[in-house]
């Protein structure tokens, strides 16, 4: 009796410890670092054909060795590329490495000896939630990381698009019946200057108008003082007051400006958390969005090796390669993907709520994994 209670426990434990299941799982990471690794090293050739002469010249004018400069700058940018390439590693990679197994016979000689589909998936979803962590810590820590490291190096596009300057032109931002205009340093911690506040912009008349040189961050998260300038109490019969700092509160964080036209999904985790707790964000949906990203992506990496290990199974009659249905079937895995980046920009526009835009691909891949497992059943 104790034997035959034993049997269904030591059958699961070779299921997801075995030798066949450690075999899959090495064939199957092999093939998505192999594709991982020739993803990064075209995105690397593009990049550095745009930004080498840069390195080269700040080495020169500096002193330094290049490579001290390009290593860096490389490994920034590798931290970057694989957060957006992983995805489609994890469904290329086990769609591949499914193909190779098949040739050489291995999954023909499991399921002749008897074992379960199931079994033979153990190894997908150890693949699975492997490289689920590994994408979860690329989107949720290492990619803000890399991407705020080369904002301060200067170096790459996230220098040039997200510098840490004052920004051309005037920006608004509207605090509850408040209205703000100003010239933004986008910094840690950040400035305005030239800046103009209109209080009671929803009242029939307006309250006051507050006019300084300079506004700078308070004590409290929501305080601001403004330096240098003029209030004019516009209930009060316009009488004007000058001052040096005058305390305002505004539903505004030093994390708007610090932030300002930065894409949600690279910011800190802290700032997130910030901006999403400000009441009425303009931004609140991309907020959402990426908090949810950084919870579900790595579903996303289950599911899309699962979906290509059942499409590589589909693509055989028996023993024989049907190529035609193999490049097919690639070709819907791969649309699998691109869909996680369809449904993420939907929820940033508002269109899907944010559980629905992050948790809407890795859905649809096991959907149809589950189709063609009952075709195939």
């Amino acid at each position: 009796m104790t034997a035959l209670r034993s049997y269904p426990i030591a059958r699961l434990r070779s299921a997801l410890f075995g030798i066949a299941t450690r075999r899959a799982v090495t064939d199957y990471l092999k093939m998505i670092v192999l594709i991982s690794f020739l993803l990064l090293m075209i995105a690397w050739t593009i990049d550095l054909a745009e930004h080498f002469p840069s390195l080269r010249r700040a080495a020169g004018e500096s002193g330094t060795p290049l490579l001290s400069l390009a290593l860096p700058y490389l490994g920034h940018r590798a931290v970057d590329i694989l957060a957006r390439m992983l995805p489609i590693a994890c469904f290329f990679g086990v769609f591949l490495a499914e193909i190779v197994r098949r040739e050489r016979l291995e999954t023909v000689v499991l399921v002749t000896s008897g074992a379960s589909p199931w079994r033979m998936f153990a190894a997908v979803l150890w693949v699975g939630l492997f490289t689920g962590a590994v994408l979860d810590g690329l989107e949720a820590r290492w990619r803000p990381a890399a991407v705020w490291t080369q904002v301060e190096t200067g170096f790459g596009d996230y220098a040039r698009r997200f510098r840490q300057d004052w920004l051309q032109g005037e920006h608004w931002f509207v605090s509850g019946d408040t209205a703000l205009r100003g010239e933004v340093l986008r910094a840690d911690p950040p400035e305005m200057r030239n800046v103009l506040v209109f209080v009671g912009i929803r009242a029939p008349r307006l309250k006051a108008i507050y006019a300084a040189e300079r506004m700078v961050p308070g004590r409290e998260p929501i305080q601001w003082t403004l330096l240098d300038g003029y209030a004019w109490e516009l209930q009060q019969n316009g009488q004007s007051l000058e001052f040096e700092d005058f305390p305002i509160t505004l539903e505004l964080l030093p994390q708007n400006l610090t932030y300002l036209g930065v894409p949600e999904f690279y910011l800190p985790q802290d700032a997130l958390l910030w901006l999403d707790a400000l009441p009425n964000y303009r931004n609140a949906a991309k907020v959402d969005v990426a908090l949810w990203r950084r919870m579900t992506v790595w579903l996303a990496a289950v599911s899309f090796a699962f979906l290509g290990v059942v499409l590589a199974q589909a693509g055989y009659t028996g023993r024989q390669m049907m190529i035609a249905r193999l490049i097919g079937l690639a070709a819907m895995g791969y649309s699998a993907v691109v869909s996680l980046k369809v449904f993420w920009a939907l929820g940033e526009l508002g269109v899907l709520s944010a559980p629905l835009a992050t948790l809407g691909a890795p859905v649809l891949g096991l959907a149809i994994a589950w189709v063609f497992l009952r075709k195939m059943a």
